[in-house]
């Protein structure tokens, strides 16, 4: 499908720097990623929400870890939950410009701004703003607001904010209602680029240029916003609350209606699974995504439910799945760089066995997007692949073009003698060779020991029956599950031989790839490239999967990557999480079941209920 121009007949576009008179841009009320917004311009709201849902309660949700910030722009601190700045159904404080459409691919309409309008060569983006955009303290939303913010996520803020707007050069004003965003010439092919500056959440100027904060600064004093919600209180690190704005500015407008019905919305936050679940059974939380599948499956068999006051069901989605926690390698150490070395590891990860233990939990992931159709590589090559594969075919390891991939043979049994001895094979070829029962170089004497870190003691936990099959080999492992903040910092400075990292990709997955795989990002300390992957086969399709005008090249590119990702092994693909299951207590009205691209669409989307709040209240005797 071609990339859409709406903006057909230009009046004027005047001088070397493409000053545009601002009367004559033609707006449009939403933007589609290779493709057009399903709904038309007076759409009245979202078709996955009620729309008459009532406001008032509040839910409680959990959050792993800590916080210690209110401010995502600079790269210190962990900040707090929903302040997400490149997505504003993740923030309950600030509006972007546009808000997504949870139920299509890729898809955003008009929030701050009531237009968006691209030049027909893609040089520059514009907005036009609502007069009605306010702060919390009534003052409007301007394009200076506009304006400064982009200069702040441009050019100041971490990279994990600056490197998806990389390819804006500069902002420019050109009415009291319009700015206009100018594009470099090497960006100018790139279809995500309207939505990652739609949906960038703007900042106050007035309120971080008063004197009093500092926006590069991590702050835990509650920052002035513009969204549904207001930071009400919270305790550092431990939990924090957020209160409906009642006067929220935005709260009739298309893209929220039916949205944002809690008048509260808590997040505790804990540091062991365990007690995550079993806060939520005590009552202390009232929805959790479970992510264990021995708890999904046990814990929640207690009285409540069988009552019918406490619920489990599975959340239907319309994204890739992806990989659940892979391992990976850290391939700036030197055995890692051998790609047999890493095959070998790879054929003896008996997840079939592992899946068994986790009472089929999981999909075996076959892909690095298992569960998407569109970008999920199956069988050989197709002929739109072949366009990005042929010219790198040397690049690129020959199974890529001769065999789909497949899962380790022979899985199932915990392990089996014909693979390790196959593995074996692959070690003594890369210089490994068995010593007293020991894995050692051949040349350096150096003992293959592999340090295993993990997030939680439920994935550590998972590591076992994995590094007593690589004991079998002569490789001897340990597994670690760190403070979260110190694991962090190990997967970031490189101290580790093993990681695991959810990779989850969007319906658009560009920046997503580019952050976890192109060489530019190994070495960027807030990146996710903590593999350190340096393949220059994986940045030319990177450059493609970015330069694609049609959605059909667009997959294309992205399953050719799969491809060459999978015969790297530079992951073991392990599991795949197609199923997201969510327990709760039964307090809550919730619209009909839709696919959607949110996985905690709850926050928004359900409603408190008088009538089955008062049935749990009445069993735990709280009312």
């Amino acid at each position: 499908m071609k990339f859409v121009i709406w903006c057909c007949a230009w009046l004027s576009v005047i001088g070397a720097a493409s000053s545009v008179v601002a009367q004559q841009i033609p707006y449009q009320h939403g933007y589609a990623f290779l493709s057009e917004p399903n709904l038309p311009p007076d759409f009245e709201h979202f078709n996955y929400i009620n729309p008459d849902a009532p406001k008032g309660g509040q839910i409680r949700i959990p959050q792993m870890g800590n916080w210690d910030s209110f401010n995502p722009v600079p790269p210190r601190g962990r900040v707090a939950a929903t302040l997400a700045v490149g997505s504003p159904s993740d923030n309950l404080l600030l509006d972007a410009l546009m808000e997504f459409a949870a139920d299509e691919v890729a898809s955003i309409y008009g929030l701050i701004a009531e237009g968006i309008a691209i030049a027909p060569d893609r040089s520059w983006i514009a907005f036009r703003l609502r007069d009605s955009a306010r702060w919390h303290d009534g003052k409007p939303i301007t394009v200076d607001d506009v304006v400064y913010t982009f200069n702040i996520y441009r050019f100041e803020a971490n990279p994990s904010i600056q490197n998806p707007i990389a390819g804006f050069s500069s902002v420019e004003v050109i009415s009291p209602r319009e700015v206009l965003f100018h594009i470099d010439e090497a960006y100018r092919s790139d279809p995500l680029l309207p939505i990652r500056i739609g949906t960038m959440a703007i900042l106050p100027k007035h309120y971080w240029t008063s004197g009093d904060h500092d926006i590069l600064e991590t702050t835990v004093k509650p920052p002035l916003g513009s969204g549904p919600y207001e930071i009400d209180d919270f305790y550092v690190g431990q939990w924090l609350r957020y209160k409906r704005v009642e006067d929220y500015w935005a709260r009739d407008l298309p893209v929220n209606r039916g949205r944002f019905n809690f008048d509260f919305v808590k997040f505790d936050y804990f540091r062991d699974d365990q007690v995550q679940t079993e806060s939520l059974k005590g009552d202390v939380i009232d929805v959790h995504v479970e992510n264990i599948p021995r708890l999904w499956e046990q814990a929640y068999e207690f009285r409540p439910r069988e009552l019918g006051l406490f619920k489990k069901s599975y959340v239907p989605q319309m994204r890739p799945a992806g990989l659940w926690w892979p391992v990976f390698w850290n391939l700036d150490q030197k055995r890692f760089q051998d790609v047999r070395v890493r095959e070998a590891l790879w054929l003896v990860h008996d997840l079939v066995f592992l899946n068994k233990r986790n009472y089929g939990f999981y999909d075996l992931a076959t892909s690095y997007f298992h569960g998407s159709p569109m970008y999920a590589a199956k069988g050989l090559p197709d002929e739109l692949e072949l366009r990005h594969l042929e010219p790198i075919r040397d690049l690129v390891p020959p199974r890529v073009f001769t065999e789909p991939y497949r899962p380790p043979p022979n899985q199932g049994g915990g392990y089996d003698r014909e693979t390790l001895l196959r593995a074996q094979e692959l070690l003594r070829e890369a210089g490994w060779v068995l010593d007293d029962q020991k894995l050692v170089h051949e040349e350096t004497g150096e003992a293959f020991h592999i340090r295993m870190v993990a997030v939680s003691p439920a994935l550590a936990s998972s590591f076992i029956h994995y590094m007593q099959v690589l004991r079998r080999l002569g490789i001897t492992a340990t597994a670690k599950s760190p403070e979260i903040s110190n694991w962090l910092s190990r997967m970031r400075t490189g101290d580790f031989d093993a990681g695991a990292i959810w990779f989850l990709p969007t319906n658009t997955p560009t920046s997503h790839i580019d952050n976890f795989f192109h060489s530019s990002q190994a070495d960027m300390e807030y990146s996710s490239n903590w593999a350190n992957i340096r393949n220059p086969a994986v940045d030319f399709l990177i450059e493609r999967i970015k330069t694609s005008n049609e959605f059909e090249d667009y997959a294309a590119a992205i399953r050719a990557l799969d491809r060459v990702l999978l015969w790297n092994f530079y992951f073991i693909p392990g599991m795949a999480k197609t199923r997201v299951g969510l327990a709760y207590w039964d307090r809550f009205g919730k619209p009909e079941p839709v696919a959607t691209s949110r996985i905690t669409s709850h926050i928004q989307t359900w409603w408190w209920d008088e009538e089955r709040a008062a049935k749990v209240a009445e069993y735990s005797g709280r009312n």
